[in-house]
């Protein structure tokens, strides 16, 4: 599997600047981006009948071993698709992706299986994941024992189980799945075979019907909360349009929009065959209506607010990226990028949009290119180097210090720590870690009525990390206080789901004690040390305030 890396990328943005409204083309020939990470800054595809990952540091890299990537959770850590360690589809079965799973125990991805008692598939794999919560619940299609294909859920300790569907006897599958894994979104095929919508919320199947109680298409993607369903083939005068689903309004379509062909676009379409096999073709990729060439319109993800929605729509085999909101209504994406200041590079045709960050404010898809097709994204983000404001709080633990402004707080004494981080980080391993200078003078710690602050000049900086070598951390070394001391803060997190970048903006997180699997803060001198338990830390831009006059 051949991928170039788009090392000018690296080269070109520093850590905390980015390009403000830009065009990025992955470079990666023949790909096509299934998903994007909460912050945009990771994606994953298929190229052929190989998957890859990429960020926006590193370029691209192959994931070893998979046939398909589908999706991912909020941090890219991991990713969903179907795993084969011999190279035959065959034997192809759902799995997810970690980086560096050689650290993992056992070793290599965590392979997910068949349906139990069940030896799987008409020869094209025994499953498939199509999607991943944050908490660990991967959703997709598995086939059971009679080779139907059903949706599935899996957890590492129940394994996997079959979604229940109001029509058993026809096929099913889980597309997507809400952040915290209690809204499951996917199809269960009508008796004549048609592909209809279907919500799993705390398992129970919703199947999705238009104004008129006829069912609509499949479900193609979920809000972060869950609170807003997507998807296509709502059929009305105008077409068929892709709709949007809320409990309060029910479906309601979007829109629809007709194309003609695009040079290069035709040129992929007669060129190229369909990139995945039998029942796993699916209109995100490229599938094609058979013998029908009305137009039709896909949405295939939305933001976390669901106010702002992509995909696809034209008359096949010509679809070209859309994206919706309520103000603007759907309208092609080239004419949003170009509304927004973002121009298109001549040569491509902007295919389908696939992903999209949680922010609404990145954009990921695949298209024509000259002689080929390949992936992109549309970041709208200006991103101006701004600080980054640290706030971690805590309650004192143990302290016997004898000396300093801390001698004599007591345990349970409530702790605050604030402190501004320069965007000019200099990198350790770019896209994994990175070191930002402290602005020193907003730096303090309060303990009770007690305070310190910091010394050291340029020399006091905190390390960001994100997946180094697997986990995500905070690392604030021990350093010099005015009292004649040392204070020092790490937190790790092996999950490796606390960012997904090492980028110091657009973090904007708290983070809570779910997180805290491995941690250290004191302010100490020699073997005496004020010990302090965490209870959170908030990253955050900072943005000051700016003067009326």
């Amino acid at each position: 599997m051949r991928i170039s890396s788009w090392a000018s990328l690296a080269l070109a943005c520093l850590a905390g600047h980015a390009a403000a409204g830009s065009f990025i083309d992955l470079d990666i020939p023949g790909s096509q981006l299934t998903s994007l990470s909460r912050n945009g800054r990771i994606a994953g595809g298929i190229l052929g009948e190989s998957a890859w990952r990429w960020n926006k540091d590193r370029g691209a890299a192959p994931m070893t071993g998979f046939i398909s990537s589908n999706g991912m959770n909020s941090w890219g850590q991991p990713m969903a698709g179907a795993y084969t360690p011999d190279g035959d589809m065959a034997d192809a079965s759902a799995a997810l992706y970690f980086t560096n799973s050689d650290l993992l125990d056992p070793p290599g991805p965590q392979v997910i299986g068949g349906y139990p008692g069940t030896g799987g598939g008409f020869g094209t794999g025994i499953s498939e994941a199509y999607g991943v919560s944050d908490n660990g619940i991967a959703v997709g299609l598995a086939y059971d024992e009679t080779n139907n294909p059903i949706a599935f859920r899996w957890t590492a300790a129940d394994g996997m189980t079959r979604l229940a569907v109001n029509r058993p006897d026809t096929y099913s599958r889980a597309n997507s799945i809400s952040r915290d894994g209690t809204v499951i979104i996917g199809w269960n095929d009508q008796e004549d075979g048609f592909r209809s919508g279907v919500i799993w919320q705390d398992g129970v199947p919703l199947d999705l019907v238009d104004a008129d109680g006829n069912p609509v298409g499949e479900a193609l993607a979920v809000s972060a909360d869950g609170r807003v369903v997507v998807g296509s083939a709502y059929n009305t005068a105008n077409g068929s349009e892709a709709w949007r689903w809320t409990a309060a309004t029910g479906v309601q379509p979007i829109g629809v929009l007709s194309t003609s062909v695009p040079a290069t676009l035709a040129r992929h379409v007669k060129s190229t065959p369909a990139p995945l096999r039998s029942e796993r073709a699916d209109a995100r990729l490229g599938a094609g209506p058979d013998g029908f060439f009305f137009a039709q319109a896909y949405a295939f993800a939305v933001s976390d607010n669901g106010k702002v929605i992509v995909g696809a729509s034209g008359t096949f085999p010509s679809r070209q990226a859309v994206v919706w909101t309520p103000a603007t209504g759907m309208q092609f994406l080239s004419d949003y990028a170009a509304a927004h200041g973002v121009a298109i590079p001549a040569g491509w045709d902007l295919a389908t949009a696939d992903a999209i960050s949680s922010d609404g404010q990145t954009i990921g898809g695949w298209g024509g290119t000259a002689g080929n097709f390949g992936s992109f994204l549309v970041d709208f983000h200006n991103d101006r180097a701004h600080d980054a404001l640290v706030t971690a709080r805590g309650t004192v633990d143990f302290n016997n210090l004898q000396s300093g402004p801390f001698v004599g707080v007591p345990s349970g004494t409530p702790v605050t720590m604030t402190f501004r981080l320069a965007p000019d980080g200099f990198e350790i391993e770019p896209g994994e870690d990175t070191v930002y200078p402290i602005r020193v003078p907003t730096f303090r710690i309060v303990a009770g009525s007690a305070s310190d602050t910091i010394v050291g000049g340029d020399s006091a900086s905190v390390h960001i990390a994100n997946d180094y070598p697997l986990s995500d951390g905070i690392h604030l070394f021990g350093t010099p206080t005015s009292g004649g001391q040392s204070v020092a803060f790490e937190l790790f997190n092996p999950g490796g789901d606390m960012f997904d970048s090492d980028d110091l903006a657009r973090i904007n997180r708290t983070f809570g004690p779910e997180f805290f699997e491995k941690i250290a803060w004191q302010v100490s001198q020699g073997a005496r040390s004020m010990d302090i338990m965490l209870d959170s830390v908030t990253v955050s831009d900072f943005r000051p305030r700016i003067s009326p006059h």
